[in-house]
């Protein structure tokens, strides 16, 4: 068996443990991914109404009902294909850890040089996957730049379901966190009908939420036991602080970062920001064609990931690369709210 063979190496990434990814796992569907043939994809952004079936005598044509109303955008994912050099002498080296008396063969060396480099490159297609969610959760934008592309995937986010409070910070005497967490989530039922259950916040909105006196009287921490989350695993970075029953919500805290362009350490969440949502939305990850000969040839130009690897000559080394074209599809941004609130 050919272990560099692409169909070999897209079966060993689809078996990968791979990290957790919280708001695309929780907000996008991440277990239920959409892929497409075409480089582009269609999405329709909701924005629902509530409209009542009309009074109309029963010998009288029933009246028309008109669909509901979408704005219908065609945008071409991200590309991101991280590549990796496998050089023959670092498949003979011992590893890392490794007994010095062990005497592993080439060719197991080489597999499992194989599946680290593929689980390091497709970590680093995640990292991007979960910044997208983040990027598209707390602005409504996602920037896309990078060598020979510069452009804004726009989901039409209205201005305000991106709060920034100036006065009851709720850091500031006098502030009430659970009133202005009712309010946001009675909008969010309001402009797109569906019903908030989940609060993400950053480090700084946990701490301030949880030195406010009225928000600890009302935290509910039954669902905790001697320090343990009992309901559910969470993954690394996610801590579940309790469920608050005015106004039905469950609280999260993530601490997550992200080297930026400027190798800058970044939070996922916005220092002092929130995140408040539905986790029910029609949002999902979106991957658009595979653009490589090789995944046309093959016929898997439809995948969220395609392995490939080759051998240069001179100087003699092996390449390995994982491409995907992912987009995090914000397609009911009327059902979430970025708040700053400190």
């Amino acid at each position: 068996m050919d272990i560099f063979d692409t169909r070999t190496m897209l079966e060993a990434v689809e078996q990968m443990k791979t990290p957790r990814r919280f708001l695309m796992a929780t907000f996008f569907n991440g277990s239920n991914p959409r892929t497409f043939p075409t480089k582009t994809v269609d999405i329709d952004i909701v924005k629902g109404k509530r409209k009542m079936a009309p009074f109309v005598h029963p010998k009288l044509p029933g009246s028309v009902s008109l669909g509901e109303g979408y704005s219908s955008s065609t945008y071409a994912p991200p590309y991101v294909q991280p590549k990796r050099e496998t050089t023959a002498d670092l498949i003979l080296k011992r590893a890392a850890g490794e007994s010095p008396y062990a005497a592993k063969p080439p060719a197991q060396r080489a597999a499992e040089k194989l599946g680290a480099d593929l689980r390091d490159l497709d970590e680093e297609i995640i990292r991007r996957e979960e910044w997208q969610c983040a990027q598209a959760l707390t602005t409504g934008q996602i920037r896309v730049v990078g060598e020979g592309v510069d452009d804004t995937i726009d989901f039409l986010m209205a201005a305000d379901h991106k709060i920034t409070l100036t006065t009851g910070k709720w850091d500031a005497d006098g502030s009430d966190p659970i009133a202005n967490l009712r309010a946001w989530k009675r909008k969010i039922a309001k402009d797109s009908g569906r019903t908030a259950n989940t609060a993400v916040l950053s480090a700084e909105a946990v701490a301030a939420f949880q030195a406010n006196d009225m928000v600890m009287k009302q935290l509910n921490t039954r669902r905790v036991d001697m320090g343990m989350i009992k309901p559910e695993e969470l993954p690394d970075g996610v801590t579940y602080l309790g469920y608050l029953n005015d106004p039905g919500l469950d609280l999260y805290a993530y601490d997550e970062w992200y080297l930026d362009e400027e190798d800058v350490e970044q939070p996922m969440i916005p220092a002092g920001g929130l995140i408040l949502g539905a986790s029910n939305t029609r949002n999902a990850m979106l991957y658009g064609a595979i653009q490589d000969l090789d995944a046309i040839e093959s016929g898997m130009v439809e995948a969220a990931r395609f392995p490939k690897s080759w051998v240069t000559p001179e100087p003699s080394a092996r390449w390995l690369k994982l491409q995907s074209a992912p987009m995090a599809g914000f397609l009911e941004p009327d059902a979430f709210i970025f708040a700053k609130v400190v």
